[in-house]
């Protein structure tokens, strides 16, 4: 039985721009394609993934690319049950997509037109037209079912109390509602990139990482400001410890600091300088959230570190308070703007990092710096590129997409994570009201905040993070 989500012309909404709506969904989807040369043929996909192709006579990517040459004819989405035996997938789509719109177009019959040149418009374009069958606003099925949450009340926003020192009785902590994390895949149509580009060199592995017992220790950072360090650091820290690993957010930046971005900053009594100035123990700085193996230590608390302190080298203050929270939980750490002072710092200190990208193209030209400043650092204390999250990125703009294309090309192969955040109102929403986007409705997160769900497992994977343990489901009924 096949459920109709939308249809339109492929002159109107092409076909990258189809698949990447429904790409991003995990039901069994099928794109019908009708050319106005007559011929036919279906893309079945499931979770970002292309799992076959039916277009006689053409087989596998080869019908693939025929179909998405096609600059004419109509498109029809549906959604059917899943057959029991699925074939051999052709790839992520992404990957396809990618290929499709950078290599030599096949060879076509001699009465079809020539394929469309497709290219990158740096002016945002028109909005175009599809008849979406089940939704009311297409705008909202192209960011991915994303929809502007309703104003949340003061009670559902985070809560954080102190957590007790050692030998004291343990605060008791709301348990939240387990469930069951939704997965996003990132299907971006890669155009004007070139066939075989050349891979860039590897990362130079960095042996400690394996060697430090208990968790890791992972420093986010960004060459420039403004590109959403605290967003990422603090929204997959939750995703992470949701999906059952323990976790330490600790914050390193006293200006943009995780506490200002949940409205909680006079909730602090001590902080990460504290404990660096002699005048705190971590246990007294931590600050335990109302999700389960979730602690913050914020940067600071009622009082200012020194001038002094902030001039000094800390690079070994860092290494004993890292390594003494990374015995209980795996350690992310939210640094200051920049590649140097501090968060050098903190980066000598760490087992691992992951780089924040804005998809804009005055970060992407600073980005270089990132590689500057991790090469620089001795080997013996190097961290490994855990990986580089893409954020802020803007579908429908040009110069944005743009970046994708380049970091494509030119970040080692296993540097970019398959996730990106797109720029959203739900996450100035969120940072409005003081709470995560997982806190923003609590009936219905907004879905972007399930982006971070999926970004969280893909560290979980590139760490080698052990399952977290399945816990049996009731029946319904």
């Amino acid at each position: 039985m096949k459920i109709g989500v939308m249809e339109g012309h492929l002159s109107e909404f092409d076909l990258a721009e189809v698949l990447q709506v429904v790409g991003l969904g995990r039901q069994y989807t099928g794109v019908e394609i009708h050319h106005d040369d007559g011929r036919a043929g279906t893309i079945f996909v499931k979770s970002g993934v292309v799992v076959s192709v039916h277009a006689p006579p053409a087989k596998g990517k080869q019908a693939f690319f025929e179909m998405f040459g096609a600059g004419q004819g109509r498109f029809y989405v549906f959604r059917t049950e899943m057959p029991a035996s699925l074939p051999e997938p052709l790839g992520p789509m992404h990957h396809l997509l990618m290929e499709a719109a950078s290599s030599a177009p096949p060879p076509m019959p001699p009465h079809r037109p020539s394929d469309p040149v497709i290219t990158l418009s740096s002016e945002p374009p028109a909005r175009k037209k599809a008849s979406v069958l089940p939704f009311e606003d297409l705008e909202i099925v192209t960011n991915a079912g994303f929809a502007r949450p309703p104003n949340v009340p003061r009670e559902h926003q985070v809560e954080v109390r102190e957590v007790p020192l050692k030998g004291a009785a343990p605060a008791r902590v709301p348990e939240a509602e387990a469930s069951r994390n939704a997965k996003a895949t990132n299907a971006v149509a890669q155009n004007a990139v070139s066939a075989n580009p050349s891979p860039a060199p590897a990362a130079k592995t960095f042996a400690r990482a394996n060697e430090v017992e208990g968790g890791r220790i992972i420093a986010v950072v960004s060459p420039k400001g403004g590109c959403g360090k605290t967003t990422i650091a603090l929204n997959a820290a939750i995703s992470l410890a949701r999906q059952g690993h323990p976790v330490t957010l600790v914050d390193a930046d006293i200006n943009g600091d995780v506490l200002s971005a949940i409205n909680s900053r006079a909730r602090a009594q001590f902080g990460t300088f504290d404990v660096l100035e002699g005048r705190a123990e971590p246990a007294q700085g931590l600050l335990r959230t109302i999700v389960p193996h979730l602690n913050i230590l914020p940067a600071v608390g009622a009082q200012l570190p020194s001038a002094s302190t902030l001039s000094s080298d800390l690079s070994s203050g860092f290494r004993r308070l890292l390594r003494a929270l990374s015995a209980d939980a795996n350690v992310i750490v939210d640094t200051p703007a920049g590649m140097f002072g501090v968060t050098r710092q903190v980066l000598t200190a760490s087992t691992h990092v992951v780089a924040v990208l804005q998809a804009e193209v005055v970060a992407h030209r600073s980005f270089e710096r990132f590689r500057e400043a991790i090469a620089s650092i001795p080997e013996a204390e190097r961290p490994r590129v855990l990986g580089v999250v893409l954020n802020m990125l803007q579908m429908r703009h040009g110069a944005s997409l743009s970046v994708l294309q380049s970091v494509c090309m030119e970040l080692p192969q296993d540097w970019l994570f398959e996730t990106s955040i797109p720029r959203h109102p739900a996450i100035l929403d969120a940072t409005a009201q003081g709470v995560p986007l997982r806190n923003l409705d609590e009936n219905a997160p907004p879905a972007v905040a399930f982006l971070f769900d999926t970004l969280a497992a893909e560290v979980a994977q590139r760490l080698k993070l052990p399952a977290a343990e399945a816990r049996p489901q009731q029946l319904l009924i």
